[in-house]
């Protein structure tokens, strides 16, 4: 049972919420901060960790067993890299990477290192997602045989990422990885998508919403409507809706627990992925990073691995081209 020595490397918006769900459990001490920006350097210093603007050199200097790895999407491979040939293990944001060579070379660096790699798909801990995951998995619906999945966010979302990134790579990817779960296993024949552009498009030149068919080889299906261009004041619209054999699961997340209303009109909280209770960042970001903490203690592979990154990024990336080229894309590519 031994204590944990975590670092993080890219300290925006999702290496923050790891990092404060971490500190808040036992056997785990934040040791540092790696990221270039004077203004994440300073949030990470309010934190009492050291920091430091080059990953190479917190590596060379720090003793750590873990490291979170958070950057933008482009820059996944090299920090992953550095980090495991010092001997860490990794638990790395969501998507694995960019394309499917620089998926290839994160999960080949980890492994020839022997180290453990855990993809950051936060909503595998969800509870309500593993409650539909347990009913295909024990068989109380049957197999599977259509998924439908609805996560549209508003514009604020795309606004803040500026155009790095398309909205089926950053908000998409986390329910193709969800149908592919619950899939368990069974291989994707094909995929067919369709985009809808409006004012994300006219300010980023990126899709505001997207509809992806995912065709199973047993004949099942799923579908993922996702988009990030509902109005300014909105609310995130999350829905999954399962059926099998012998029944279905419906999740609705629309609102979430807590409406709220103030003169600047009505809200909805996040609640369910995170939320501050006495002091501590708690929901299913902590539940997340803390069966990261465990796998490193009792030397568990990750419920999350590498390979399943992979699976889902080609999905992304099928969807990608078949907008691009308006046709359905064969897998594997």
């Amino acid at each position: 049972m031994k204590h944990v020595n975590l670092a993080c490397v890219g300290f925006g918006f999702m290496g923050q919420m790891l990092v404060r769900a971490a500190a808040g459990l036992p056997y785990v001490t934040i040791c540092a901060v790696s990221d270039p920006s004077e203004e994440a350097a300073k949030r990470a210093e309010q934190l009492g960790v050291r920091v430091y603007s080059d990953y190479v050199n917190m590596l060379g200097k720090e003793r750590l067993d873990g490291v979170i790895v958070a950057t933008p999407e482009p820059m996944h491979v090299d920090p992953v890299i550095h980090c495991a040939d010092a001997d860490c293990h990794i638990f790395l944001e969501k998507p694995i990477a960019r394309a499917m060579n620089e998926a290839d070379q994160i999960i080949t660096a980890c492994e020839r290192r022997r180290r453990k790699l855990m993809i950051g798909y936060i909503l595998r801990f969800e509870p309500a997602y593993c409650a539909i995951k347990r009913a295909v998995a024990e068989g109380d619906i049957g197999p599977l045989k259509t998924a439908y999945a609805r996560r549209n966010a508003p514009i604020g979302e795309a606004r803040r990422l500026k155009g790095r990134t398309n909205v089926i790579n950053y908000i998409g990817v986390h329910d193709i990885d969800q149908i592919l779960w619950y899939a368990d296993g069974a291989e994707v024949k094909s995929v067919l998508a369709k985009a809808v552009n409006g004012r994300v498009y006219e300010e980023f030149a990126t899709w505001d919403f997207v509809w992806i068919l995912i065709e199973f080889v047993n004949g099942s299906i799923g579908v993922v409507e996702t988009g990030w261009g509902l109005q300014e004041n909105s609310w995130a619209d999350m829905k999954m809706n399962v059926i099998g054999g012998r029944g279905q699961c419906s999740l609705d997340l629309l609102p979430m627990n807590v409406m709220q209303v103030d003169p600047m009109g009505w809200k909805f909280p996040v609640t369910r992925l995170w939320c501050e209770v006495a002091g501590n960042l708690v929901g299913a970001v902590q539940t997340e990073i803390a069966h990261f903490i465990e796998c490193i203690r009792m030397d568990r592979e990750p419920c999350v691995s590498g390979i399943d990154g992979r699976r889902s990024l080609e999905v992304a990336i099928a969807a990608e081209m078949s907008i691009q080229k308006g046709k359905s894309i064969t897998l594997p590519l």
